[in-house]
């Protein structure tokens, strides 16, 4: 599940490994023209983008429950026998999925959903509160929102440490969640969004990655 796709090449790289783990049945974007469709038609995996401005205009005529609907159909499209994907890998999905789509994908791991979505932030573990201890012993607030906004925030607060977290997903809320693996990163003399990007892609990359591994490995193996 993307947006632009910027974390699908890492993903598809780790997939075609002989002895990896995973393999990706379907990419799905709900962003109109988003570069990740067209890399993953490239690569031969089934892909699609489906927008809910789009469904609401053209399926929907406007109605009130276009959203409700959306999220009904989009999970049973992902659920379909052909796909059926075990583990449901959210990157760059900036919608708020609820249960009308999560009640597709209910397990007994994580927060009763088989989802996880990678945030560019330090997202808190459980009994950490609101402030989270930095490796330096200074505390950082919870920062949530999309990328740019994270790191402008990053930067306003003067924050030390930053970095990416990977959590399990939570109906009707956004970066809330058991949380699978995150990693710290020195901001230095980084002064720019643009030169904290840089040092977060490849940190991303690896961090989900590695959820995704571990996940596999502790509930699906």
């Amino acid at each position: 599940m993307i947006g632009g796709g910027s974390k699908l090449s890492a993903i598809l790289t780790s997939a075609k490994k002989r002895n990896s783990l995973f393999y990706i049945n379907l990419v799905i974007s709900h962003k109109s023209n988003s570069p990740g469709i067209k890399y993953a038609n490239t690569n031969n995996i089934p892909a699609v983008y489906m927008n809910l401005v789009d469904f609401r205009n053209r399926y929907n005529k406007n109605k009130p429950d276009a959203r409700k609907q959306y999220m009904k159909y989009l999970g049973w499209f992902i659920s379909q026998k052909q796909y059926q994907p075990k583990l449901l890998v959210f990157a760059g999905w900036d919608l708020i999925m609820d249960k009308n789509f999560f009640n597709y994908f209910k397990c007994k791991i994580g927060n009763g959903y088989a989802a996880i979505n990678l945030h560019p932030a330090i997202l808190p573990k459980e009994k950490e509160g609101n402030n989270i201890k930095m490796p330096d012993g200074k505390l950082t607030p919870v920062i949530k929102g999309e990328q740019a906004e994270v790191l402008e925030t990053v930067l306003l607060k003067k924050l030390s440490y930053f970095g990416p977290t990977v959590h399990f997903m939570v109906a009707d809320k956004y970066d809330t969640g058991m949380i699978v693996e995150r990693e710290f990163i020195k901001v230095g003399t980084a002064k720019t969004v643009e030169a904290l990007r840089k040092k977060l892609m490849p940190v991303e990359d690896r961090v989900l990655i590695n959820s995704i591994n571990k996940v596999v490995t502790k509930y699906f193996l």
